[in-house]
């Protein structure tokens, strides 16, 4: 009995390899590129020396926009924990006020709103509380952001890249 259903059990496999080849095969194929869709974005490239500022206003309201930045002091050094904070950001039409979820330079994020304050993201020198610079709400019901560097904690000019999407 044991001797038949071995016979049984090897022709049941081999009938079925091909199946699970064509499985696996199916699993493994190439990666699909990204479709190509049309992108609603802008880029802002700017210095500021320490204590300076640049604002600028978000292109829509009732859109969320992704706000990324990075900085460099362009000093041959890397910024721990990183170079970078990124917000995604709203405004509502009907109350004019800005809310966000923001991410800072050490990767913690934050959601908020306009009622509750400006501070959007930071990006740290070494840990927070140490900001070297940040992202903040200028003006609410214009949608006015800026970048702004701080003097305490920089000493030379830092270039950034700014890149919106919407």
């Amino acid at each position: 009995m044991s001797r038949k259903l071995t016979i049984l059990s090897s022709a049941a496999f081999l009938c079925c390899l091909p199946v699970l080849v064509a499985v696996v095969r199916a699993q493994g194929s190439k990666p699909v590129p990204p479709k190509r869709v049309p992108c609603n974005c802008a880029e802002l490239r700017f210095t500021l020396k320490p204590g300076a500022s640049q604002s600028f206003i978000l292109p829509a309201a009732q859109i969320p926009i992704r706000v990324d930045v990075s900085f460099s002091l362009l000093n041959a050094g890397t910024q721990e924990p990183s170079e970078l904070m990124s917000a995604l950001i709203n405004q509502d039409s009907s109350s004019q006020q800005l809310t966000w979820i923001g991410t800072s330079s050490d990767g913690s994020s934050r959601g908020s709103t306009s009622l509750n304050g400006s501070l959007i993201a930071s990006i740290f020198g070494g840990a927070a509380p140490t900001t070297n610079a940040s992202l903040e709400v200028v003006a609410a019901n214009t949608r006015t952001i800026a970048v702004k560097q701080n003097a305490a904690t920089t000493a030379l000019p830092g270039h950034y890249i700014v890149h919106l999407s919407f």
